[in-house]
């Protein structure tokens, strides 16, 4: 009996290791499948048109004419140069920004601060190029708002804006891309250990002294990350400069690639030759954004301190400083929610003859293609939130807890979407299905922008599974539950606030997104996001705006869904 009782015990063990073991290996083959299909394919077929004078058949010829074209080209290094330029001070300047309102909403003692924290994020609901459009509206150089403000003061011409140049390009993206540098940043500054910075003012150094000598050099991984994420994304940005940069000769890639592939008669071969350009750049900065976050851990200076930081005080000063997070407020925000509301619903944006109205409205909500595009655009962000969420847990959960070689290479391939610009990966998607059943269908675009937002899912929930300790994984293997069972009565519950977050996100960029959809859309595939894009190149901006203002409302409607049915919250209320 001494020796019967261990084998009895031990074989039920050994065949929930077995079962463990295998169904590890089913998930990394499962992991390993989709991103082929998501990811890799696509992107190589990017590369493969780029040698292909078929684009129907990219397999059949190949010809180096196109990255001859491309590469040779003195004018397409000049656009290079142009588009790299504006990339990377937008970078500079949406990281200077942002981790300024990061270290005065973290530092000192300004009021009201959970309400700026969402005035510093609200940028976010607006897209890129609805907020252009709005800015289109303020900024015209005969019609903008301000600028006929302007006139009716009788201000001097100096202080009109035209937002339709390269400067004002610049801007206008920096702007949009502010709360992503905050976002970077800020978490950076509020783990940083208080006791370093309480040092620098015992002895005797000021607040900006402190600021620039030790603040600054311990957060700044974080800003170059910050930096780097936001010039690859700058990079492939295609709808903003498509509508401020009409006038402007400088025509950044993403617009060069547009023109390329939907011009006549097309150069698919040209369009992915660019591409390639744009890609070598984006992952060049991906490398050095990864290697940022890597070598943050060198300067780790979180402490069990750090939440009784004391706060700088701003004194008189605290007034300036409100100001100017008003200013923030009225620039990113209000203005621009102001020209929406009065381009829709007034039959004139001069200043002399506005007539408040609602038949624009009217007219756009009655129209079958916002019925069709509304319905699309729901229908296909639903899908891809759930969709990249439960895709990036499945890669995350392999890559976090499942240990085996080339876990590092799989999550590498996971993230390898941001390195490609979404005009870009769409090319390569447009290849892969074309003369397939899915072709022209709203699956097409699900499966594109699973891919796109793939990382971002990867990432959030990443970061959750990194929070959840694997003791409570072997407890309860240990109590004999399967791993099925383990996921869904421990760390699915322990993963829903970082669920949540992930669908919002991933559901939010999809009702915005322009650059990966252009190229991929028909008239039965419509999305409001494109619709948007078309009234505005059809020179209808108050049927724009109704459709942008569509778009926010139903961002706002699904984040109020999301927290409702997953109410991450209750978790740390329980805790």
């Amino acid at each position: 009996m001494v020796t019967v009782a261990p084998q009895e015990t031990s074989r039920p063990r050994e065949t929930r290791a077995g079962s463990r073991t295998q169904g590890n290996r089913v998930l990394i083959v499962v992991v390993i499948l989709m991103l082929t299909v998501l990811v890799f394919l696509p992107t190589a077929l990017v590369l493969v048109r780029a040698i292909s004078e078929d684009p129907r058949d990219p397999l059949a010829t190949f010809t180096l004419d196109a990255l001859a074209d491309s590469y040779g080209n003195p004018e397409i290094w000049g656009v290079l140069a142009q588009t790299m330029a504006m990339a990377l001070t937008c970078g500079v300047v949406a990281t200077a920004l942002g981790a300024a309102l990061a270290w005065i909403l973290a530092r000192t003692d300004v009021p009201m601060k959970k309400l700026f924290e969402l005035v510093v994020i609200a940028p976010l609901f607006l897209s890129p190029f609805i907020g252009a459009l709005a800015f289109l509206e303020l900024g015209a150089p005969r019609t903008g708002l301000l600028n006929q403000l302007s006139r009716e003061l009788g201000l001097a011409d100096w202080l009109s804006i035209n937002v339709m140049t390269f400067e004002w390009l610049i801007v206008i993206l920096a702007l949009h891309y502010v709360p992503y540098g905050y976002l970077l940043v800020s978490g950076s500054l509020q783990n940083m250990d208080a006791n370093l910075e309480e040092a620098s003012h015992m002895n005797g150094r000021g607040t900006l002294q402190t600021a620039l000598r030790v603040s600054l050099p311990a957060i700044r991984h974080a800003m170059l990350s910050s930096v780097m994420f936001v010039t690859i994304s700058a990079t492939g940005m295609f709808s903003v400069p498509a509508l401020l940069g009409a006038n402007m000769s400088f025509k950044p890639l993403a617009v060069t690639v547009y023109r390329a592939t939907n011009g006549f008669p097309s150069d698919y071969a040209l369009a992915a030759a660019l591409g390639t350009m744009m890609v070598l750049l984006s992952v060049i900065g991906l490398w050095i954004y990864q290697r940022g976050l890597r070598q943050a851990s060198r300067f780790v200076t979180v402490t069990g301190k750090s939440q009784n930081r004391k706060k700088i005080l701003l004194g008189r000063a605290k007034y300036v400083v409100i100001a100017l997070l008003v200013l923030y407020a009225l620039v990113t925000t209000i203005l621009p929610y102001l020209a929406l509301g009065l381009s829709a619903f007034s039959t004139s944006t001069n200043l002399d003859e506005i007539d408040f109205s609602a038949a624009a409205f009217s007219e756009v909500m009655a129209s079958p293609e916002l019925v069709n595009a509304l319905g699309n655009t729901v229908l296909v962000s639903v899908v891809t939130a759930v969709g990249a969420v439960a895709v990036g847990l499945l890669t995350s959960y392999a890559t976090e807890r499942v240990r085996y070689r080339g876990s590092g290479l799989l999550n590498s391939v996971a993230m390898s979407p941001l390195a490609v610009p979404g005009i870009v990966f769409a090319t390569g998607v447009f290849a892969m299905y074309l003369g397939t059943p899915l072709y022209g269908t709203l699956t097409i675009m699900v499966v594109a922008y699973i891919a796109s937002y793939l990382p971002h899912a990867t990432r959030v929930t990443g970061n959750g599974f990194a929070q959840i300790d694997k003791s409570l994984e072997e407890a309860s293997r240990m109590c004999g539950a399967s791993q099925s069972r383990m996921m869904a009565t421990i760390l699915l519950p322990l993963m829903r606030p970082s669920i949540a977050a992930a669908v919002i996100m991933v559901f939010l960029f999809t009702v915005r997104e322009i650059n990966t959809a252009i190229l991929l859309y028909t008239p039965d595939t419509m999305l409001l996001s494109i619709l948007s894009f078309n009234y505005a190149q059809q020179a209808s901006l108050s049927s724009a705006a109704v459709v942008g203002l569509i778009e926010t409302a139903l961002m706002v409607a699904w984040i109020v869904i999301m927290r409702a049915v997953l109410r991450p919250g209750k978790l740390q209320e329980r805790a």
